[in-house]
């Protein structure tokens, strides 16, 4: 009978494993469920390049480091903590979590392990962040979300504070990569634009969080989710062309044709040409930015201006000048400018 002795040591490790494999399938295709009250329209996912560890500095620094070592090498916490400042302590609870959701496999003795070898689904992981840091849109989304959520820690009580000092912080750092000052101005941009940051109207320039941003950050969704949420509760009953109110006591009607108007569009596009050459690019980067803004007032010209086609000519602009190293008043003018075209030609 003694060849038929059960390990319960074999048995405990196949259920930890498969633990980690439902925890894994669930991080990376989470159930949703509608929200009661204000609902959010879920933007999670928007670049086509999913939901990971992009927006916890130290894990990505962690993760990366791991695989940065020659293929095969564990990676010793003792050799990261000397390479990075970071606390024993804090390393270990980055490795497990690290652990658990299947980056990285570890070695050692009595569930004490200190060093770690990168898996294959770690270095997929790698691979997504190195998309995602390429991204603009995904880039943009970071900053305009991370700076508003480090201002309502930084001053909730909305007493006026300088925007740089985010830089400077473990918040501006997404996927791999710090962002720019100018990313740091797109953000701004679309944050006073939406009500929810106000500049103080200070020199140096300080801004401070309004009570729409606080309750957006407490709402724990993201900025455009926030924005694009609707308020559930008011109902009307239409016929022909009579509105009667539901739940409202009193209703303003609206009649509003389908016609796409792109003058803000336009405008803005004449505004990048006229101010091109003062962001300080190499010629051939300005006449790429010309270009593509010739391209986006060519559409806005058109009697049969496309949405779709208006929005990609839109975001390439903007791509272009989100990629512009030095920020200037020029810059900020312009950034400005764009998400308020933006705006006026497809709504806040």
């Amino acid at each position: 009978m003694a060849g038929n002795k059960i390990d319960q040591r074999a048995i405990e490790k196949h259920v930890k494993e498969i633990n980690k494999a439902y925890e894994r399938a669930f991080k990376k295709y989470p159930i949703t469920v509608p929200l009661g009250g204000r609902s959010f329209t879920a933007s999670a996912g928007a670049t086509g390049l999913g939901v990971g560890i992009e927006q916890d500095p130290e894990l990505v620094r962690y993760l990366t480091w791991l695989g940065e070592l020659p293929e095969s090498r564990y990676g010793e916490q003792d050799d990261y903590a000397e390479h990075s400042g970071t606390p024993l302590e804090d390393i270990a609870v980055l490795a497990a979590e690290l652990e658990r959701d299947g980056h990285l496999d570890a070695i050692g003795n009595f569930g004490g392990p200190d060093s770690h070898l990168i898996t294959n689904d770690g270095r997929v992981e790698l691979r997504r962040l190195a998309k995602l840091r390429s991204e603009p849109a995904a880039r943009h989304r970071y900053a305009t979300d991370g700076f508003l959520r480090w201002l309502y820690a930084t001053a909730h009580d909305q007493r006026p504070t300088d925007p740089a000092a985010f830089l400077d912080t473990t918040a501006a750092y997404f996927a791999g990569s710090t962002l720019s000052e100018t990313e740091l101005d797109y953000a701004l941009a679309r944050l006073t634009n939406s009500g929810l940051v106000t500049d103080a109207g200070t020199q140096p320039k300080t801004v401070a969080i309004t009570l729409d941003g606080v309750d957006c950050v407490l709402s724990g969704a993201t900025v455009s989710d926030y924005l694009n949420r609707t308020r559930p509760g008011d109902y009307y009953s239409i016929t022909g062309t009579n509105v009667v109110a539901g739940s409202q006591g009193k209703v303003e009607q609206h009649n509003h044709n389908n016609t796409l108007d792109p003058t803000a569009m336009r405008e803005f596009a004449a505004l990048v040409q006229q101010l091109a050459p003062t962001y300080g690019l190499e010629p051939a980067q300005q006449a790429e930015l010309i270009h593509d803004a010739e391209l986006l007032s060519d559409e806005a010209d058109s009697e049969t201006a496309q949405p779709g086609r208006l929005r990609t000519a839109y975001d390439a602009v903007m791509g272009r000048l989100t990629q512009i190293g030095t920020a200037s008043a020029a810059l900020t003018t312009t950034l400005q400018q764009g998400q308020e075209a933006y705006n006026t030609v497809f709504g806040g």
